[in-house]
């Protein structure tokens, strides 16, 4: 059959097929974001949306550290864009997950676009709504992540390219157009790099094949042409290593955080499908970012170097990723087909959070099946229509998609690193679902193993080895939603989680923290359910046997749950192997220890009057603070776990 589209599918199509997909994905989109918004997790950033957050309002306020970029900077440079536009510092996390709610509309349409010139308008139609109403997609565009505003460049890109890769219609203009929309991609989030690397190779390709039989083959001087101008993006990238090069003094486009999660997502007795935490940390660099920390921490105990020199630690990762596939080849290649049996697979593996856990919470979202299984098994049929109908396609398609598979194979396979191949896979399960005249043409031994072909993929994608559709992150779930809730003063579904956490794995470090703190608010407010007092207890005694613990507020309030037990001599001595802290004293005063004295509150430095037990105890004992300090109403520190305190206190 001829390589090239149907002459249905050449016109500039419909503003309808667009606009349909367009307007359902925005209405389904912003019915969730509605939802989402009263949650605890739709109200406060966390993880990486908090980090996202942080560094726009450095770039916005122009007080970037003076180092490289750990993270691809591009996401929060479009950030900062809306600062400049006028959204203020505490809207910005709202003004994130509406500009990914709007930007899956337009993915929608991008969808719609590619899927008429490769099938026709029906494939059109039907791939635009699949992607849609894809819950998966959803859930990701309600989250101030790089994931859909890079899946945004990516499909642009990919318009623009998708018509030049009929010879014929090899126009330069649309070669560097999608260099520079897969540029931005890269720079939002650098997993793109292979992707974008492809365009030459294509350009090449494209260029030198004759458009016709019996057209003479173009010339090397004519093929360079699309060639150069698929480098266009490298404009991008010399830009974006004289943006870090003035800020840190080092040229370079790509964050430094890549060297350690290569080794982390390929090192011995890894999963490879989501990071996975090696080290107990503080909980204040935990919150930060924990593979930063981690790294930092791993490399200087392996070293015994000061980790200051980000080039000597990412040649150190570098040298241990390749000095482990070097000897031992055989072990990298079989983790290597896990990660893949993983990345096929239905289940969306964790990255921050779980999609399974959350989608079971969203009204929107949880009677939704459609998801990465089925489109996979539809999208090995588009596949085999569109290399029956346009090879020349199919073969830059699976170009395209080898890169993408290979980025995310050498890092994490978790759920939103395949968002790129999901939307691949959704283009072609349009072609898949059209109208079949084409499929009636097909005799029927190819039918048959076409049969075979979707029922093997069917079995790949739905199966459970390997222990690959694990609900063990569940806990990690029910500790970010116990944050959340403690950081926006939520004290009941804080306590609730904490204790879902600390039931799936007792002694969790974040969930003991949260349980203490967010029952004692409990108590201050009056609606701490009483038959929950001797879990209350029981967790703090945990907290103190837990030398990992950091928090001497924490802790001089667990030691307030024996004082109200009656085991006053168990607390006494406690508080005294505390020490003398500002916190200690408060604690004994709110416990009307008989030893404690209010003047001596009354007494300590202003620096002390920053701990919130501290300030607590003179509002509940009516001691006046030293001069220049004042007792704000509410008093709410914010921030780090063990200071959220109090968030209603009168």
């Amino acid at each position: 059959m001829p390589d090239t589209p149907p002459a249905s599918a050449r016109p500039f199509p419909q503003r309808w097929l667009i606009a349909i997909p367009a307007v359902v994905a925005l209405t389904y989109a912003w019915g969730h974001l509605d939802w989402y918004l009263t949650t605890p997790l739709g109200r406060v950033p966390v993880l990486d949306e908090a980090e996202n957050l942080r560094l726009a309002e450095q770039i916005f306020r122009g007080t970037l550290p003076a180092e490289p970029f750990y993270r691809a900077p591009g996401y929060a440079l479009i950030l900062a864009g809306l600062r400049e536009l006028g959204a203020t510092a505490s809207g910005l996390f709202s003004a994130s997950l509406a500009l990914g709610t709007f930007l899956h509309a337009c993915n929608a349409g991008f969808v719609a676009l590619i899927a008429r010139r490769w099938f026709g308008p029906a494939a059109a139609l039907v791939a635009g709504l699949l992607f849609a109403l894809n819950p998966v997609l959803v859930h990701y565009s309600t989250q101030a992540l790089d994931s859909v505003p890079s899946l945004t460049f990516f499909l642009a890109g990919l318009v623009l390219v998708a018509p030049a890769l009929t010879p014929g219609e090899n126009r330069s203009l649309r070669w560097a157009g999608a260099s520079l929309c897969w540029a931005v991609a890269t720079l939002l989030r650098p997993n793109y790099l292979l992707v974008w690397a492809t365009l030459p190779l294509l350009a090449w390709w494209i260029a030198r094949a004759r458009p016709s039989p019996r057209a003479p083959k173009p010339s090397v001087t004519v093929a360079l042409r699309p060639v150069a101008a698929a480098l266009a993006g490298v404009m991008l990238f010399v830009a974006m290593a004289g943006w870090q090069d003035r800020v840190s003094g080092t040229a370079g486009f790509l964050p430094w955080q890549g060297a350690y999660n290569l080794w982390a997502a390929n090192q011995p007795g890894t999963n490879g499908r989501y990071y996975t935490q090696h080290v107990s940390l503080p909980a204040a660099l935990a919150e930060r970012n924990p593979a930063r920390a981690e790294s930092m921490l791993l490399y200087q105990q392996e070293t015994g170097r000061i980790p200051t020199d980000i080039e000597a630690m990412n040649a150190h990762w570098h040298a241990k990723f390749l000095g482990y596939v070097v000897q031992h080849p055989f072990a990298w290649l079989a983790q290597l087909g896990r990660k893949l049996y993983a990345l096929i697979n239905d289940w969306e593996q964790y990255n921050n959070k779980t999609y399974a856990f959350h989608q079971a919470l969203s009204p929107w979202l949880r009677w939704n099946l459609l998801g990465w299984g089925v489109l996979f098994v539809l999208g090995v049929a588009g596949t085999v229509r569109l290399t029956a109908t346009a090879p020349r396609t199919a073969a830059a398609l699976a170009l395209v998609t080898l890169a993408c598979t290979a980025s995310i194979l050498l890092f994490f396979v978790s759920a939103r690193f395949r968002l790129p191949l999901t939307a691949l896979a959704t283009i072609l399960a349009g072609g898949a679902l059209a109208p079949p005249p084409f499929w009636r043409t097909w005799p029927q031994s190819k039918r048959i193993g076409l049969a075979l072909l979707v029922l093997a993929s069917a079995f790949l994608t739905f199966s459970n080895f390997d222990n690959v559709r694990s609900r063990s992150t569940y806990v990690q779930d029910h500790a970010l939603l116990a944050r959340a809730a403690a950081s926006v003063g939520d004290d009941a579904v804080a306590w609730n989680e904490a204790q879902a956490a600390l039931a799936l794995q007792p002694g969790h470090p974040d969930a003991l923290r949260l349980a203490v703190a967010s029952y004692f608010n409990q108590l201050l407010d009056g609606t701490a359910p009483p038959a929950a007092e001797s879990r209350w207890r029981a967790n703090c005694v945990e907290l103190l046997e837990d030398r990992r613990t950091d928090a001497p507020d924490l802790q001089a309030v667990a030691v307030l749950a024996l004082w109200r037990a009656g085991e006053h001599e168990s607390a006494l001595a406690a508080w005294r192997q505390l020490g003398s802290t500002p916190s200690a004293l408060a604690a004994r005063l709110l416990a009307r220890d008989a030893t404690a004295e209010a003047s001596a509150l009354a007494a300590l430095p202003p620096s002390a009057w920053a701990q919130p037990l501290v300030r607590l105890a003179a509002v509940q004992l009516d001691i006046s603070p030293p001069s220049g300090v004042m007792l704000t109403a509410p008093d709410q520190a914010t921030g780090q776990v063990q200071r959220l305190f109090f968030p209603r206190l009168p």
